[in-house]
């Protein structure tokens, strides 16, 4: 039963999650100070310790569309660079790279040695966000990546890796799906909520600091008419008629303010399926007729479920550690130090 939970889990993660956060070069007033260096040649990482654990696992990964062979430190390097801003600071760094180890680790248990996705072409994960997690080849993209501050950043992403080598949540002695998004709105949602499959470690928690993401706040403007055609490829059963206003009623809400489910053409379907026939940032949305077309205002950012990274950002300003980040977001969840 455990297993078969796991499996929908993951089919509803692939269905229903969207990129997180669009990593760009750092602005002024970020958390870390001006570039040291400049970056005009490809990137090299520092070398790891010799007892490194992570340098010793290797991981599969499908990237453009073929299957390659990373060792985990290097892999994960990539999707630190890839998933969050390197000018967070060192704790929430340190909780994402945990994050992002774990979930690399039960996306291996979960597809196992025979079960693995058509369009990963034989690779344990791929490159797609809306499906495991973003990557890029910091060897390559680090100038465009952070410009005159490439050294900088990468050393700071590698010494979070580093600095939690083999740390790793667990739940019941297993890896965790460590999910996580950019931006909450004062609180994460249950994982029952937005996938429809509970979750203990994924409960809805207090998370500070979402405000802060640019994409906290946003509108969305779409057609009647494209909305109608995206909503009844999605769910069939949806018929649009009548003036728009009448389209939308019933909605049921989270704890956190995310739309669970809502009647929309005559037919109740989960405030997910709307999040991805409008191209929302997130769930949490209300929603406007005008004229022709239909307006979508939206609080937060990502599905909402597990780890906000701006969250991680908040409780790192105050003081708060890795661990301590992680243990908020995952509750019930212990951590673990892989050594063999």
């Amino acid at each position: 039963m455990k297993k078969l939970l796991s499996l929908v889990l993951c089919m509803m993660l692939s269905l229903f999650a969207l990129p997180l956060l669009t990593v760009s070069r750092p602005a002024a007033g970020t958390d870390e100070p001006a570039a040291r260096t400049a970056a005009d040649e490809p990137a090299a990482l520092p070398a790891a310790a010799p007892e490194s654990w992570d340098q010793r696992q290797t991981v599969t990964v499908c990237v453009d569309g073929e299957k390659r062979a990373f060792d985990l430190r290097s892999y994960l390097i990539g999707v630190m660079a890839a998933e969050m801003p390197a000018s967070f600071p060192e704790e929430a760094l340190k909780a994402q790279a945990v994050a992002a180890r774990t979930y690399t680790l039960y996306k291996q248990a979960l597809y196992g040695a025979d079960k693995m996705p058509e369009s990963h072409h034989g690779a344990q994960l791929c490159t797609d966000p809306n499906h495991c997690k973003a990557w890029c080849d910091v060897a390559v993209q680090a100038a465009s990546l952070w410009g005159d501050s490439s050294a900088l950043y990468l050393e700071k992403l590698t010494a979070a890796v580093d600095g939690t080598d083999g740390m790793i949540l667990v739940y019941e002695g297993k890896p965790i799906a460590a999910v996580f998004h950019s931006a909450s709105a004062g609180r994460t949602e249950n994982a029952a909520d937005v996938w429809g499959t509970d979750v203990p470690y994924l409960r809805s928690v207090e998370s500070p600091g979402g405000e802060q993401s640019p994409k906290y706040r946003a509108e969305v403007r779409v057609s009647q008419s494209a909305f109608a055609a995206a909503m009844k490829a999605l769910e069939p059963s949806c018929s649009f008629s009548g003036a728009a206003a009448g389209w939308f009623r019933d909605s049921r809400r989270s704890e956190a303010g995310g739309v669970i489910s809502v009647v929309v053409g005559g037919a109740r379907v989960r405030g997910a399926l709307v999040r991805q026939a409008a191209g929302l940032n997130s769930a949490n949305f209300r929603v406007a007729a005008d004229g022709a077309d239909l307006v979508f205002t939206t609080t937060g950012c990502g599905h909402g479920v597990g780890m906000s990274q701006y969250g991680a950002r908040a409780l790192a300003r105050e003081g708060r550690d890795y661990t301590e980040i992680l243990l908020h977001y995952y509750s019930g969840a212990q951590l673990l130090k892989k050594s063999a």
